[in-house]
């Protein structure tokens, strides 16, 4: 078997997520990415934590991304889907459901830690990506740091500059981490000019700042890989803070509160609203996955509508 190998470059020296970096790994020649290895993993994973989704071609029409049913569709129709179609199959909580994937992910965060001193993070966990040929992943932003570790196939990938107004609402980002919103946002294509614009091999993995909003298309071949999201005291403060903004903007209508994470202010404003929560002063109207189509391996994108009056959006 092989075993997991993280290379961070000479050059480096600061802190992991502080800038995006590129850098080389060897999972792309583990035996858990094979054909395989993920029909076998599709077959027997819990569908309550496999999504499929399906988009349009424009960068700017979100709404035409579309949440997929898939019960009782086998491993290998769901692969095949994704090889026809135009899909994206977001395996989560891959760590939970199958011990090897939850050790992996423990080895590749050991080896950073020791190459990046200071890099302490608290949790990590795991989504296998498993996606078509020339699909893309809307403008969007992620509430947790993250890393990606590209497996199969080639991918575009852009990076934006993080938390910053011209490019990201503070709004925005509040509801994002308040689970109101889908990490979806809008754009605009004049954003590409501020980009640093990445092709992503097989054996590559990427960071980028928490926040960062950032956009992808596939280059022409089924793409596999494996985003790992990570928590760090800092990261958590971070959410806290940007929960508590959200709910003093829309509760009482407090607009550009400080995001610092340290502080008293931080620290009464966090307290407050975990004060707030626990007594339903905060409800929230979480977003929805609507399903509008079904995994079909044979028809022309890999899907079919389910039926007029059934098919929407996420939310």
């Amino acid at each position: 078997m092989t075993m997991p190998a993280v290379e961070l470059p000479d050059s480096f020296r600061g802190e992991l997520g502080a800038l995006p970096l590129l850098s080389r790994h060897n999972l792309h020649q583990h035996e858990l990415f094979t054909d395989d290895a993920l029909i076998e993993l599709l077959d027997s994973y819990p569908r309550e934590h496999l999504y499929a989704l399906t988009m349009g071609t424009d960068d700017i029409q979100t709404d035409q991304n579309r949440l997929v049913l898939h019960d009782g569709v086998s491993g290998a129709s769901l692969l095949k889907a994704v090889k026809n179609g135009r899909l994206w199959l977001n395996v989560t909580q891959v760590h939970r459901a199958d011990r090897r994937y939850r050790e992996l992910i423990d080895d590749l965060f050991a080896q950073l830690r020791v190459q990046s001193p200071g890099f302490r993070p608290i949790s990590t966990q795991g989504t296998l990506l498993i996606s078509s040929p020339n699909v893309l992943v809307y403008y969007h932003a992620d509430a947790s740091p993250s890393m990606l570790w590209h497996l199969r196939g080639q991918k575009r990938i852009w990076i934006y500059p993080e938390r910053d107004e011209r490019y990201i609402k503070r709004e925005h980002l509040e509801d994002i981490y308040a689970g109101v919103r889908h990490e979806y946002l809008p754009f605009d294509p004049t954003y590409d000019r501020a980009a640093v614009i990445y092709e992503m091999q097989p054996g590559q993995w990427l960071s980028w700042p928490c926040n960062a909003p950032h956009r992808v298309t596939n280059l022409g071949s089924v793409n596999v890989s494996l985003s790992t999201e990570y928590v760090t005291r800092s990261s958590r403060a971070h959410a806290r803070v940007y929960c508590a903004n959200r709910y003093f903007r829309t509760r009482l209508g407090f607009h550009n509160l400080s995001v610092r994470e340290a502080g008293l202010p931080a620290l009464l404003k966090t307290a407050l609203h975990l004060v707030a929560r626990k007594a339903g002063l905060d409800p929230l109207q979480l977003k929805e996955h609507v399903p509008a189509f079904r995994i079909d391996a044979d028809a022309p994108g890999g899907v079919v509508a389910i039926d007029s009056a059934a098919s929407g959006t996420i939310t």
